[in-house]
């Protein structure tokens, strides 16, 4: 009954024991990969239908209860814990060898237990997902042409409010400045009014040359991230008077221009909101450069929110930010995990391969 079950699927599954040996190969399998059942019933080379050279596939990872550092390096930052299902693992990958063209399939290995919970075998369930990545690369294709649009006309701005508003505005700042050193005999009253009008210019100014800084800012064209980051920070502690720090792990170094543009932009948000919104009185950045990707976590001790939809709800649930924050992690080929619990802070990450 269990065989009529699994073959008559339009999953495509297989089963292997503990021997490694495939016991059921059903229709759907057969379909995805070219392979009879009776080429393969049996035998342990089920890594033929996904692979040119012999490796274990998920199913002999979970029957021989690899750990996850072991089965992470099979399938690096592809693979997490399934939810639903204790001790089985899923994951998305690109096989090559399936099709003329190759596939991306979503699969999951789910171990098989005696009555006495030992592992007696592992079924593995898959799902062309093909279509759904093209499409995904499109829209990413898409998003990263947007992106750059964005970038490009906030540098258009960002060098005409330096070049025109500042200038006016800086000498405008400096004729006062001058007007009221070389002139004398002013009533208390207008010496008060012109101190405060200076005042308000200078304002202006800064104001003027942060928003400058927040378009498109020096520091990251010259220096790189790790500054630029760094300035932001600065900026949190000064203006808003929260206490923040930046660490840097690992062995920095710089990425490509458009590498260091999505990371900055996505921790600028993370800190706009946590001045905006979290009531913090602690925000820290810390940046981990490892040997095969890097790693960026912002935290805050504020007051926290209920993510109870998840993070494909973002957008839906109106909280845009991190919907743009997830978006860039994206194109970066990266994830984006949030961690928020009501009263007790909020905890950021984002990584990616380099």
């Amino acid at each position: 009954m269990l065989a009529k079950i699994i073959d008559g699927s339009s999953i495509p599954s297989f089963v292997i024991n503990k021997d490694h040996e495939v016991t059921y190969w059903n229709t759907a399998m057969e379909a995805l990969t070219g392979i009879k059942r009776e080429k393969i019933i049996g035998t342990d080379g089920q890594w033929r239908a996904f692979y040119t050279e012999r490796r274990p596939v998920m199913a002999d990872l979970i029957v021989e209860e690899a750990s996850a550092e072991e089965i992470e390096t099979y399938y690096r930052g592809k693979c997490e814990k399934s939810r639903l299902i204790d001790g089985a693992y899923e994951a998305e990958d690109y096989f090559q060898a399936l099709g003329s063209q190759g596939k991306w399939l979503h699969f999951t290995a789910s171990p098989i237990r005696d009555k006495n919970g030992e592992i007696i075998g592992v079924i593995e369930t898959l799902e062309d997902v093909t279509e759904r990545k093209r499409a995904e690369e499109n829209l990413r294709y898409y998003l990263k042409e947007i992106t750059r649009a964005q970038e490009e006309e906030r540098k258009r701005i960002a060098r005409e409010l330096h070049d025109d508003t500042a200038q006016i505005l800086g000498s405008l700042a400096r004729q006062l400045d001058n007007f009221v050193r070389r002139k004398h005999g002013f009533a208390p009253k207008e010496i008060l009014f012109l101190k405060d009008l200076q005042a308000q210019l200078n304002r202006g100014v800064q104001g003027v040359n942060r928003f400058i800084q927040d378009l498109r800012p020096s520091l990251l064209d010259d220096l790189g991230l790790i500054p630029a980051v760094r300035s932001l920070v600065k900026g949190l502690q000064e203006s808003d008077g929260i206490a923040a720090g930046l660490s840097v792990l690992g062995e920095e170094r710089r990425l490509s221009p458009e590498v260091e543009l999505l990371l900055f932009r996505i921790v600028q948000e993370a800190l706009n909101n946590i001045r905006r919104h979290a009531q913090a009185s602690d925000a820290q950045v810390v940046i981990e450069f490892a040997e095969d990707k890097v790693k960026v976590t912002v935290s805050d001790n504020g007051q926290g929110f209920s993510l109870s939809g998840g993070l494909d709800d973002l957008p839906r649930s109106g909280k845009l930010g991190l919907a743009g924050m997830q978006e860039r992690a994206r194109l970066l080929g990266g994830t984006l995990g949030v961690k928020s619990t009501p009263g007790k802070g909020t905890t950021l990450m984002v990584e990616m391969p380099s």
